[in-house]
């Protein structure tokens, strides 16, 4: 008598199931080195939001993998439940990814080889690990329908070489930021032509309180009344004044 697909055994061995915990705890580690980041923001700036998610998104993670061991058949208790919980944690991956092009486009400075352009490493890194966010939320989709398909099922692996891509390009552009490519021509010079490139910016307000550091968040900090920035440029008659709000 052939067992019924949804009373197949699902899941892999012990080690892997390990493995997928550990990977899930470096994840929570990661976006806390992404919020720890930001220590110039208030903890409760707009720009924060994409960091919160991504803490979230990390802890569902760690729910879900934490009970792979638990697995048994494709349609028994725990399989649905994982595939729900993934289901949520990919739709929070997408909109985090979204809301770090939103913070990138607020606080990146334009200049020569930086902005929207594939000469930007960062552009490539946020564009893949985007789409790479897209993949896992098609593929939970299936996995959730379909939980037959789920031994089967390798969509993500793709999403998985996309994630990739984007951590290396995200690396790239940290060292060049860092100026490690020094040698090389233009590579991280940005300050080449300087004085002779302006690009007009925003001088973009900060919300919320002061920056509070994890080593004095039980201290009283007094409330400090946040105004909006303005900032006055002379244009080259010297005679209209430009205001930016």
């Amino acid at each position: 008598m052939t067992t019924p697909i949804l009373d197949q055994s699902a899941g892999d061995l012990p080690i892997v199931n390990r493995m997928y915990f550990g990977f899930s705890i470096v994840h929570l580690v990661s976006a806390f080195l992404y919020w720890w980041a930001w220590d110039d923001r208030s903890w409760r700036d707009v720009i924060m939001i994409p960091e919160y998610l991504n803490h979230i998104e990390a802890g569902l993670y760690i729910w879900s993998t934490s009970w792979y061991p638990r697995l048994g058949t494709l349609g028994g208790y725990y399989a649905r439940t994982i595939h729900k919980i993934e289901l949520t944690a990919s739709i929070v991956d997408l909109v985090a990814n979204f809301g770090w092009i939103m913070s990138w486009y607020m606080t990146y400075t334009r200049t020569l080889g930086r902005g929207f352009t594939l000469d930007d490493p960062d552009v490539i890194a946020f564009s893949t690990t985007t789409i790479a966010a897209i993949i896992y939320v098609v593929y939970s989709t299936q996995v959730y329908v379909h939980p037959e398909e789920y031994n089967d099922n390798i969509l993500y692996t793709y999403g998985d070489i996309m994630y990739f891509l984007g951590a290396c390009y995200y690396l790239f552009a940290g060292l060049r930021d860092s100026n490690w490519f020094w040698f090389l021509p233009f590579a991280g010079q940005y300050g080449v032509a300087a004085g002779r490139v302006h690009v007009e910016t925003k001088a973009l307000p900060k919300i919320g309180q002061p920056v509070v550091l994890m080593t004095d968040c039980c201290r009283r900090r007094p409330k400090k009344k946040i105004e909006k920035a303005k900032e006055e440029e002379l244009n080259g008659r010297n005679d209209i004044i430009i205001s930016y709000f």
